[in-house]
């Protein structure tokens, strides 16, 4: 068995890792139990060692910034999909990292262009490490023209709204609730109220820590209610999805 304690926001966090049978592990958070599909494990492949990458870049930029992804975990490269030189927005994937027996996705913060590659594929690496150094541009400095101050209509009185009826309280739903491990903000949600999971199947993926979590059903049964949509934030232990 693995553990892991790591901080976010100031709060303190302490994860164990235990495999078990299938492709299973058993992941413990802060004393809650989680079973997490793992993928399926390859035979090693030996990797030549490959110096950083730097930018090929040669003619100077207008004045910008720097901005360097750091790894938030530990843990082992797996693929890097970006190149030096290349031209990236945020949100784009940069690469992909195997932590704690899980892949996830790191992806850019922001604007830019590619300036270094720290780390290649199969390199371990430690929680704040440099792996990527992203070159931003400022924005252009000519001010614009100021505009014409607008000789404005008089506005017309308010009209009184009608009162209205107070919100009908949800009848709360019984089953198996799926609850956030950590705070993060929900991605994408890939079921709907009604249809039928299968235990380990993903109902949704959440971007936490910088990498995206794929959250699975823990039992067989039909999707009763779903309580979060795409681009929510949650915090740990806020309710998901409801199976029945």
């Amino acid at each position: 068995m693995k553990e892991f304690k790591f901080e976010i926001d100031g709060r303190a966090y302490q994860a164990s890792v235990e495999e078990l049978e299938d492709n299973m592990a058993k992941v413990v958070v802060n004393g809650k139990a989680f079973q997490v599909k793992l993928p399926q494990e390859e035979a090693p492949v030996a990797r030549p060692s490959r110096p950083q990458v730097q930018s090929q870049a040669t003619a100077p930029k207008t004045a910008g910034g720097v901005f360097t992804v750091k790894s938030p975990l530990p843990g082992s490269i797996v693929k890097v999909v970006v190149a030096a030189g290349q031209a990236v927005k945020k949100g784009d994937l940069l690469l992909t990292m195997e932590s704690m027996k899980m892949e996830n996705n790191v992806v850019s913060e922001v604007d830019g262009t590619v300036k270094a590659l720290l780390v290649e594929a199969g390199r371990n690496v430690m929680q704040d490490d440099k792996l990527v150094e992203i070159e931003t541009v400022a924005a252009a400095s000519t001010p614009a023209a100021a505009p014409a101050p607008k000789t404005e209509a008089p506005k017309a009185a308010p009209k009184a709204e009608a009162p209205k009826a107070a919100p009908k309280a949800e009848a709360p739903v019984s089953g198996l609730k799926v609850t956030s491990p950590l705070p993060g903000s929900v991605i994408k949600v890939l079921v709907s109220e009604g249809q039928a999971v299968k235990k380990g199947d993903t109902l949704l993926t959440l971007e936490s820590m910088k990498m995206e979590n794929a959250i699975m059903a823990d039992a067989d049964g039909v999707v009763k209610k779903i309580a979060v949509a795409a681009g929510q934030n949650v915090m740990q232990d806020d309710l998901l999805v409801v199976i029945g």
